[in-house]
């Protein structure tokens, strides 16, 4: 199971001074009376947000009652109190946080106290979950108001949309993608033409980027202007028309602008900070002064990038954090990183993020072993016993691809417990994924069968052909619901399918995933599978997982799928399955051994796709992983824990 990967001391978001959460609640803070905005639609603004947190708004429905946000303990006692006043004490059934910042989210409690189910979208439970609990606990220790509840996550989640509607009321609950987090969402009322947009458009000087894709932040609020809205209900601030999602919309994109030209221009984050000024943020916030802090975001997300992409469940939540030991009393450490090359820009951002590194090039394993004993961490691809022997200081390993097998057996890197290797896994699943689907459509559609006709112009009906299926009500197996297991699950549950899974950890079965089993059942799933999936790490367990006795358990006429290793794969038994029409078609991005002999059987068959191991070669791959080898180094820097860890003795 994924569980985030967050420094130890960071016990909840403390955004700007804004968004702190608050000491202990003695005084009760102002808020203005609820204002009754549409026909039975309620918007409660709080002035105080530092104690009584976000706005508080609620829908009445036919029998029930609807609440968006639950701001901070003291804030939701109050909702609740007004609440019940102008609803006719109706019950409170549902409670959507728009997103996980404790200043909307830690009043969870109260109204769970109420019998209400909190609904958020998936990825705020899951940074809910992460940030949020630890930090609430240690607040009731000292806050009698907070010590009365306890912190309560999500229990209803959605993905992409979710409708509520009575027949009297309709209310369409909206994912667009990353804007003020990864997990925004945006609740619109068709009939009233309002949207509740969370902290994602604000109506005064409540801006926090910190946790922001803000050129995503820009796309989602141009998603949002395709609603029919008249009036925009914000997290903090007053209600105000749609125009208030131009001018956060544009607001982002002149500061974006403007740091981007400093950017080129070679200034420094405080030459920048000094030197950007929105002429529009005064007009709209009512303050001078520029803030900081999203100048200093915006900076980021153009430098090493976001850290959070809205591609499915790219959190870093999948090891306990690690972190690289500090002197106690000396400073910050002068570190260095050995990698073979590195571009100009990448070398730039570094500098930017982590000074104190030096980053030292090795041009073959001959030069890395010479400058072995002075470096800290290095590249996967440097890795040998020899190396390892030498390298007395090192602390970390990060490998470039996701798969470690050929690093993480290293005796001396194993054994190692205070060397940690972390690779680039879930990096590379959107583009495997894609892959993956668009080998089983050419198969299933028999794509290669017409693309031979048109070299001879010939005109060949589908009655020709030598498969012509869909894959609406088929069932996929995917062995291995990693990065790219759950992104190719994801993508054939939009297509109809019904997928299964074996895995061996334990997780959460996602929305997506009919079935997931431990892989003692793989033999039991297999004659049920139409299609079956290879996405699993190379390890003891996986190699020569197929051979010619679990083809022969195979559903006849289905189909192989491999983008994880050749070596899982027995390559002369799949070539016999495939020739005695066993297995009906395979798509093999990779193949043992690579480069397949140009006289094997395999390039012959009509029913096979071969691609030379390209699966994962995107620019969306380049970029994630670039930003995420910039972020680590930045936590190598400074003692933090490093994301995408890696089980040393599981072997991934």
């Amino acid at each position: 199971m994924k569980r985030a990967v967050i420094r130890a001391s960071l016990l909840i978001v403390l955004m700007a001074g804004v968004y702190a959460l608050a000491a202990p609640q003695a005084q009760k803070a102002p808020t203005e009376k609820p204002q009754k905005i549409a026909e039975g639609v309620w918007f409660e603004q709080h002035n105080d947000i530092g104690t009584f947190g976000s706005n508080v708004s609620w829908i009445e429905f036919s029998d029930y009652v609807v609440v968006i946000d639950t701001a901070f303990p003291l804030g939701a006692e109050e909702a609740i109190r007004n609440i019940k006043a102008t609803t006719n004490n109706k019950p409170i059934r549902y409670a959507f946080l728009t997103h996980y910042h404790g200043d909307h989210a830690l009043g969870t409690g109260v109204f769970e106290k109420e019998g209400t189910t909190i609904v958020a979208h998936e990825n705020a439970r899951r940074e809910y979950l992460a940030r949020n609990v630890e930090g609430y606990l240690k607040t009731a220790e000292k806050d009698p108001v907070y010590a009365k509840y306890k912190p309560v996550a999500p229990s209803l989640t959605f993905s992409d949309k979710l409708i509520l509607d009575d027949g009297k009321r309709r209310a369409e609950v909206y994912y667009f993608g990353h804007a003020h987090t990864t997990g925004c969402i945006f609740i619109y009322l068709p009939r009233e033409k309002l949207v509740f947009t969370g902290d994602s458009c604000v109506n005064g000087p409540f801006n926090y980027a910190g946790d922001a894709d803000t050129g995503s932040w820009i796309d989602v609020l141009t998603q949002v202007q395709t609603l029919d809205v008249e009036k925009v209900v914000p997290a903090h601030g007053a209600v105000a028309g749609r125009e208030l999602l131009q001018t956060q919309k544009e607001y982002f994109i002149e500061l974006r602008a403007q740091v981007a030209a400093l950017l080129a221009r070679g200034r420094t984050l405080e030459e920048i900070k000094a030197g950007v000024d929105v002429a529009m943020w005064k007009q709209w916030t009512g303050e001078t002064k520029m803030n900081l802090e999203n100048v200093a975001s915006v900076y980021r997300d153009l430098t090493r990038g976001p850290l959070n992409w809205a591609t499915g469940d790219l959190d870093f939540g999948n090891r306990t954090p690690i972190a690289i030991p500090m002197e106690k009393g000396k400073g910050v450490p002068k570190l260095k990183f050995l990698i073979g090359s590195i571009t100009p820009e990448d070398r730039a951002a570094l500098e930017q993020v982590a000074p104190n590194v030096e980053i030292v090039l090795a041009k073959d394993k001959e030069e890395a072993l010479r400058l072995a004993p002075e470096v800290d961490a290095c590249a996967g691809n440097f890795v040998s016993p020899e190396f390892m022997r030498a390298a007395k200081k090192l602390r970390w390993v990060q490998q470039f691809s996701a798969g470690v097998e050929g690093v993480v057996y290293v005796p001396e890197l194993q054994s190692d417990d205070r060397i940690v290797l972390t690779n680039m896994k879930t990096m590379f699943g959107p583009p495997i994924a894609d892959h993956v689907m668009g080998m089983l459509l050419s198969l299933h559609r028999s794509l290669p069968h017409y693309q031979g006709l048109m070299k001879d112009g010939t005109w060949g009906k589908g009655e020709q052909a030598p498969f012509q299926g869909e894959l609406l009500g088929k069932r996929m197996l995917v062995v291995g619901l990693g990065g790219n297991g759950t992104e190719t699950a994801r993508r054939a549950h939009a297509f109809g399918m019904r997928v299964l899974a074996v895995d061996p950890k334990d997780m959460a079965v996602p929305a997506y995933v009919a079935r997931l089993e431990k892989p003692a059942m793989l033999n039991a799933l297999l004659p049920a599978a139409d299609v079956v999936v290879l996405a699993a790490p190379l390890t003891p367990d996986t190699q020569a997982l197929f051979g010619a006795e679990r083809f022969a358990l195979m559903k006849d006429g289905a189909f192989l799928i491999n983008i994880a290793r050749g070596k899982m794969v027995d390559t002369n038994a799949l070539a016999a399955a495939l020739q005695s029409k066993k297995l009906r078609g395979a798509g093999l991005d990779v193949i043992e051994p690579e480069p397949l002999p140009a006289d094997h059987a395999l390039w012959k068959l009509p029913n096979v796709i071969l691609t030379p191991h390209v699966s994962g070669q995107s620019p969306g791959t380049r970029e994630r992983t670039r930003r995420l080898f910039i972020e680590n180094v930045r936590r190598f820097a400074s003692g933090e824990g490093l994301i995408n860890a890696v089980d040393k003795k599981a072997g991934y």
